[in-house]
């Protein structure tokens, strides 16, 4: 018994210890603080005149990958403006690649000048990043990085495969800087084969009707109207099935055009239908929940969405991008100042406490952390532009980073372009209010990381996100306590009840009202559109909407001697 109960204790123990290993690039870190991975620490106090003072230097593997974690000890951008150098040797033979430092290097990279040199048997060639697969995060500017690339890579029509030992340097290639190890011979590093890959899971599909579904997309200088692109767009649409989407890089083609792309991707059916709003010069919105108000920030788009019983404040934002950094953060410190006057109730939004927040879109967060933290933190830059700081949840902490994982990657990468200088990189986010909304299913879409099984299950095709745009379509699940259903055919304040299809609005008849009234329709200026008198015998109205402006907001009141009551409603 005591030896059943012993191989049984070290069968979890094993489990544990499998499930715990595996890195997740996801600028959380804390999976590096495991026991079973791989640590050096270097000395610290031997920076040059650049500052690169390496500290720690971390290394762990799963199935297909080798990760690497650095600590410079300063705030850098690692893909620009520094001169450090990653050596592997893959065979763990000084004789074989270039000699540096007492190891054999087959792969050397230059993170500034982002590519690299493969030393071969008979022949070296310069690499890039898609050449091993190289990922960096994050993408903004940190004192920490963590790295993957893989452990099977091409060169020229050969393949090579790490061996089953490797040694590693990371080398500040200035005059006296500083190298990790100090030593001669590298880093020793032996790969688990154990490690299996152990990915968070996602679901394609929403698995509860009562979540919504939210899905950022930045869609390439209008490549959602390209002939080419219509079937991955299609393939992708449809397997994904989003309820409110946030566009970005849509310029040639309005909401309206949008929706109505979007309408042949998803057809509505019954009651609902795909309401649509903009900002421009590249903001769509396209949700199965109207749409009642809107304002542009800079350019960024927030809305108002009429979720039933509820209302959210959805932003999408396509800050400037590259090293523009003095213009994105004024962008990102105006649009902080946005949500803090949401919060205290002086935004033109009027909204009740607690009505969910979500910042989602192109952020182009390239460069310094600190654009990152305002949002996350609340904490404005150009306090004297854009007044105090603040805690942007309702509960008076920060803002949820949704960090949605690459579908079967161990990663959080949303840009990916393999022709291109820069390696993957997380550029689109999805910020919320923890504290009214949950988190229950996010990734981004990658087909060419789905298996045959998903590929088929879902009707994509390998290379569909790859054709459709540059951008990874980021998706994410909330549950909202307290919203309605979007199949449910009845909106209601609690006096008003209506429904909408096509061009009709049926009005039902509250028997809270006296026998003699009317129904009126306004704009948001108080200027009647149009007006109707309600017979005793009526229980409903059915009112033509032809003429009534779309994309428009109008209020619907019914009136009698009593008084009136209105509602928004979303032409």
């Amino acid at each position: 018994m005591f030896r059943f109960l012993y191989i049984l204790f070290v069968f979890f123990l094993s489990v544990f210890s499998l499930s715990s290993q595996q890195v997740i690039l996801d600028e959380d870190f804390n999976d590096w603080s495991e026991t079973n991975i791989v640590s050096y620490a270097d000395s610290r106090g031997d920076a040059s005149f650049t500052g690169i003072d390496f500290s720690d230097v971390k290394i762990s593997n799963d199935e297909d990958h080798l990760f690497l974690y650095v600590d410079l000890s300063k705030e850098i951008n690692i893909q620009s403006s520094n001169n450090i150098t990653l050596y592997i040797d893959a065979d763990n033979n000084a004789n074989t690649g270039l000699s540096k430092n007492g190891i054999g290097a087959e792969i050397v990279y230059f993170f500034g000048a982002r590519n690299g040199i493969y030393y071969g048997p008979t022949f070296n060639r310069q690499i890039f990043h898609n050449d091993i697969n190289l990922i960096t995060l994050p993408t903004v500017t940190s004192d920490k990085f963590e790295m993957s690339l893989t452990r099977r890579f091409t060169y020229g029509n050969a393949e090579s495969v790490m061996g089953n030992s490797i040694k590693v340097i990371f080398s500040d290639e200035t005059i006296n800087g500083d190298r990790a190890p100090n030593q001669n011979g590298g880093y020793a590093y032996n790969f688990d084969n154990s490690i299996k890959n152990n990915y968070p899971t996602f679901t394609i599909n929403k698995q509860e009707p009562n979540h919504v579904r939210f899905m950022s997309y930045n869609v390439l200088r209008d490549n959602l109207f390209e002939p080419f692109t219509q079937g991955a767009f299609r393939r992708i649409f449809e397997a994904t099935k989003p309820d409110i989407i946030g566009f970005c890089e849509i310029y040639d083609y309005s909401s309206q055009q949008t929706a109505d792309r979007v309408q042949t991707y998803l057809p509505t059916a019954g009651n609902e239908k795909w309401y649509n709003a903009e900002v421009n010069p590249d903001i769509r919105v396209v949700s199965r929940y109207p749409i009642i108000d809107k304002r542009s920030i800079d350019g960024n788009g927030a809305f108002l969405i009429d979720l039933g019983t509820k209302q959210i404040v959805f932003i999408v934002v396509h800050f400037p991008c590259c090293e523009n950094d003095f213009d994105r953060q004024r962008e990102v410190d105006n649009l902080m100042a946005f949500v803090r006057n949401v919060r205290f109730g002086i935004s033109p939004f009027q909204v009740a406490q607690n009505t969910p927040i979500v910042i989602c879109g192109d952020t182009n967060l390239v460069g310094l952390r600190a654009q990152q933290q305002t949002i996350i933190t609340g904490d404005i830059n150009n306090n004297i532009a854009f007044g105090v700081d603040f805690d942007p949840d309702w509960d008076d902490t920060p803002l949820e980073d949704a960090k949605p994982i690459v579908t079967n990657l161990p990663s959080t990468f949303t840009w990916n372009n393999p022709n291109g200088s820069f390696s993957a990189g997380r550029l689109d986010y999805v910020f919320y209010t923890g504290s009214v909304m949950q988190l229950k299913n996010a990734y981004s879409l990658w087909t060419p990381s789905l298996n045959s099984a998903e590929l088929s299950s879902s009707g994509l095709l390998a290379n569909d996100v790859e054709v459709a745009s540059d951008h990874l379509p980021v998706i994410c699940d909330f549950f909202i306590d307290g919203i309605s259903n979007i199949s449910d055919v009845v909106l209601s304040d609690g006096n008003i009840k209506f429904t909408q299809k096509g061009e009709e609005l049926t009005v039902y008849m509250d028997q809270n009202f006296s026998n003699s009234k009317k129904i009126i329709i306004s704009d948001v200026t108080g200027r009647i559109i149009q007006q109707h008198t309600v017979k005793q015998s009526e229980i409903y109205k059915v009112l033509n909407t032809n003429a009534l402006i779309r994309n428009s907001i109008y209020i619907l009141s019914l009136v009698d001697k009593s008084g009136f009551r209105s509602i928004r409603f979303y032409r």
